[in-house]
């Protein structure tokens, strides 16, 4: 369909939205997924008495005390998720961290979670893999 001059689309999270002029005056466009990262309130979790997590929002806080072991669930391999990324972290270091996904892949995951350094993954669904990202 189009409007006025545009052609219209469902969004994907690599689309560009027009910008504005920065300081330079130079005109800068935003991806989609950068504007709902900044607008998107994160989970906070308190962790005191777990020990597995799922990931459902893209930006996650765990707090409270660490366990020994700590299991964190990434999003199902989808390509509804292509090219999101998701940033976790933790106010205490989780000494033991494993790291699953259903139906896909992580590259780069780290085996301790430390404490306020955040972890960001970004989805590619070429390969169904998550790899470490910033």
């Amino acid at each position: 369909m189009k409007a006025g001059n545009y052609q219209t689309q469902s969004p994907s999270v690599n689309d560009l939205l027009f910008g504005t002029q920065n300081s330079t005056g130079d005109t800068v466009n935003f991806r989609l997924q950068d504007v709902v990262n900044i607008t998107q309130a994160p989970s906070i979790v308190p962790t005191n008495t777990l020990i597995a997590y799922t990931i459902s929002n893209i930006n996650t806080y765990f707090t409270g005390i660490a366990g020994a072991n700590f299991a964190v669930t990434l999003p199902t391999a989808s390509a509804n998720i292509d090219g999101l990324k998701y940033v976790i972290m933790s106010t205490a270091t989780r000494a033991t961290t494993t790291w699953v996904t259903p139906g896909g892949s992580i590259v780069g995951a780290p085996s301790t979670l430390t404490a306020f350094t955040p972890v960001c993954f970004q989805y590619n669904n070429a390969n169904t893999t998550w790899y470490i990202s910033m």
